[in-house]
């Protein structure tokens, strides 16, 4: 018996190729008819083509343990239902068995405005929203009377202002990581209909702490009083042009020399404090930590409870301790 390799076509005009041991090449083209394919290239096979077979047959193999793996989620894990929102604004609803924050995406079985599954299933990436809402129901009504479901320890209170202004006050789930890439938020109602909600932090604009939002809820009004007197310098327009070309060091000169001319404006303030931070960044990248821990202790100077100079200001501390010979990417990601 000869083995011998082929392609072919079926049905729906997909190529098929496989491997089949035969006396000769007549009866190898019988035998591919007979399985309702079109033949178009029969030869005895060649190493190259037992490679192939043996490649297909693999992926073929890792789709079905893939497939049983699933399987195996779906029935250690009850379905969640999602209201997944872009930052572009599209709204999307599903289903989806296992939401694992630290894959690039996830897949979502859709559903129709009623809550009907539409029988597609859409891959959903983490870069493209602004967050994943795990809510009750679809509609808003469900069962007030029921306990909300714990979904884990509560840990830090936080008030989050996405870019697109809309505000949410919650509570992180067990440890925050200010630079984690998204992070669970609990809601602070015990009736809501959010369960949880995984934020994406590139839509988030900022991440207050409940003293740091009365605060700067506090600072708003005084500024809308010193705005309605006030216009901007040509320092501090100076200023933010530096900033948005990224020239931090040219924009802390100009926002301080615009401070002293109006030294009341928590505006201008918070712009110098975004300046230090930024140029200590810079300070980080050229591997110049003493400078950059420098900075950070003058953002902490003004803004005690910053949690990204903080952690920066820790990391900076642990580095200068043991030498200089650490990569500035283990100390900026």
């Amino acid at each position: 018996m000869t083995r011998f390799a082929y392609t072919a076509t079926d049905e729906s005009g997909n190529e098929r190729f496989g491997i089949l041991e035969c006396a000769n090449e007549a009866d190898a083209i019988d035998a591919i008819r007979k399985m309702g394919l079109y033949v178009t290239d029969v030869h005895p096979a060649r190493m190259t083509d037992e490679l192939r077979a043996r490649f297909l047959e693999q992926r073929e193999q890792r789709k079905l343990e893939e497939q049983r793996r699933q399987e195996r989620l779906r029935a250690q894990h009850p379905r969640q239902r999602l209201v997944v929102r872009y930052a572009d604004g599209r709204i999307l609803k599903g289903v989806c068995f296992a939401l694992n924050p630290k894959e690039n995406f996830f897949h979502l079985d859709e559903v129709d405005q009623e809550g009907k599954s539409t029988g597609k299933t859409i891959q959903v990436r983490f870069s493209d929203l602004k967050a994943v809402f795990h809510v009750r129901s679809f509609d808003g009504n469900f069962d007030r009377s029921l306990p909300a479901p714990v979904v884990g320890e509560k840990g830090t209170e936080l008030i989050v202002e996405f870019q697109d202004g809309e505000i949410i006050r919650g509570f992180t789930l067990r440890h925050y990581d200010p630079d984690a890439p998204r992070f669970f938020l609990i809601p602070e109602e015990s009736d809501s209909n959010n369960i949880s909600i995984l934020v994406e932090r590139k839509s988030v604009a900022a991440v207050y702490t409940p003293e740091e939002w009365k605060r700067k809820q506090q600072q708003q009004k005084e500024g809308q009083k010193q705005d309605t007197t006030t216009t901007l310098t040509q320092e501090e327009t100076l200023g933010d042009f530096y900033f948005d070309t990224r020239n931090y060091p040219a924009a802390l000169a100009q926002y301080e020399l615009a401070l002293r001319k109006q030294p009341h404006s928590s505006r201008l303030r918070s712009k110098i404090l975004a300046s230090q931070y930024n140029v200590g960044v810079q300070y980080i990248k050229r591997r110049e930590y003493a400078k950059a821990l420098e900075m950070m202790e003058k953002v902490l100077k003004a803004d005690p409870k910053n949690p990204h100079a903080l952690k920066k200001k820790h990391q900076l501390q642990r580095v200068l301790e043991r030498g200089a010979g650490r990569p500035e990417k283990e100390i900026v990601e």
